[in-house]
């Protein structure tokens, strides 16, 4: 008797992710709810003004910018954090297959932290924003383009 094999799909976007198993034509949430990032607002990223620096040849003032773009760094490490469940996962062998869909800047960020075990898993990587689609409206589009 052969075993179906258990597809996951995985619908992220650089703030919310949402992960199913995908039977047969429904979709179950594996976790049960949304994973959510810490998307912080720039007044509480960038709490202090930042430093400020003289010209050496006139008295002139300017602003520091910071180097860091914050609102990046946090989808990074809302991928990895994304990559960190699958990988746990994967070591308990709760998938076989697995489906990304996510906007093609977060598809890469988690590209950049997935296992090279995952990666052999990975069937069809979807580079659009569907994140705010219903269960049905992302089931019926599974279906219409896989």
């Amino acid at each position: 008797m052969r075993k179906h094999k258990k597809t996951w799909v995985l619908v992220a976007d650089g703030t919310r992710a949402r992960i199913f198993v995908k039977r047969f034509k429904s979709l179950n949430n594996v976790m049960g709810h949304d994973l959510v990032s810490d998307n912080l607002r720039d007044r509480e990223i960038y709490m202090d003004k930042p430093g400020r620096g003289f010209e050496s040849a006139n008295p002139t003032r300017h602003a520091y910018q910071p180097r860091t773009d914050w609102h990046e760094y946090q989808k990074q490490i809302f991928a990895k954090e994304i990559c960190t469940i699958l990988e746990q996962a994967n070591e308990t062998q709760d998938f076989d297959e697995l489906i990304i869909i996510s906007p093609p800047k977060m598809l890469g960020d988690i590209r950049t932290y997935l296992g090279k075990q995952i990666v052999s898993k990975v069937t069809a990587e979807i580079p659009k924003d569907i994140s705010k689609l219903s269960e049905y409206e992302l089931l019926n589009y599974l279906e219409r383009e896989m």
